[in-house]
């Protein structure tokens, strides 16, 4: 279950390629301090998915998260949610949910991973700066070490709070756009946000 571009900042020749990476890593761990001081978050988002084929779909939704890989996803036509041992994805409008063990391989997406972490797994440059709603970000440029769905990523931190605003992941199949705002951090989400229960008459398809 899968479930924050604009360079602005100018550096002069003369700095090194680790020098790029030493302020990289300095802006991640502020946002690691950030994050690592909060138990929930919630968010508004905005996704644009573009596959392989060319064709882009805009959503719009709100998202909660709870430490231990818990998160819950909801759209106009769909719910992804996870207690970090299950997960359930649930269409109301095709009546049917499909339920499947979490799963984690280090370098698949999950928003606790990227939204609101940095995922560990991945190298990091700093590519310069950009504005997303307002906000001015650091851009920042992941390269998994290994393997895996994601080929490569950009994420963009606010440079006056360390929060990220914006995610771009390109895989073998597609490349994702997530922006976020109204984030609110230890805003109280219930636990019950990260459980699912079928509804009555809802086609259940158990991959566990």
């Amino acid at each position: 279950m899968r479930y924050i571009k604009f360079l602005t900042l100018l550096f002069s020749f003369t700095f090194s390629v680790s020098s790029f990476a030493q302020d990289s890593q300095e802006i991640i761990k502020k946002v690691q301090s950030t994050y690592d001081k909060i138990t929930d978050a919630k968010a508004v988002f905005s996704q644009t998915l573009k596959g392989s084929g060319g064709k882009a779909n805009s959503s719009s939704g709100t998202i909660y998260i709870k430490k231990n890989n818990k998160y819950r996803i909801e759209t106009g036509g769909q719910i992804i949610i996870t207690d970090g041992q299950t997960s359930w994805s649930y269409s109301p409008r095709k009546k049917q949910v499909i339920i499947d063990n979490y799963k984690d391989d280090g370098n698949t997406f999950s928003p606790n991973k990227f939204l609101f972490n940095y995922p560990e797994n991945f190298y990091s440059d700093l590519e310069g700066e950009d504005n997303v709603g307002g906000v001015t970000c650091y851009v920042i440029k992941l390269s998994p070490r290994s393997g895996g769905s994601v080929k490569s990523a950009k994420i963009w931190i606010d440079k006056n709070d360390y929060l990220i605003r914006k995610i771009n992941i390109v895989t073998s199949e597609s490349t994702n756009t997530y922006s976020l705002k109204d984030i609110s951090l230890d805003a109280g989400v219930s636990s019950s946000k990260f459980s699912f229960s079928p509804p009555a008459g809802v086609e259940i398809i158990d991959l566990r």
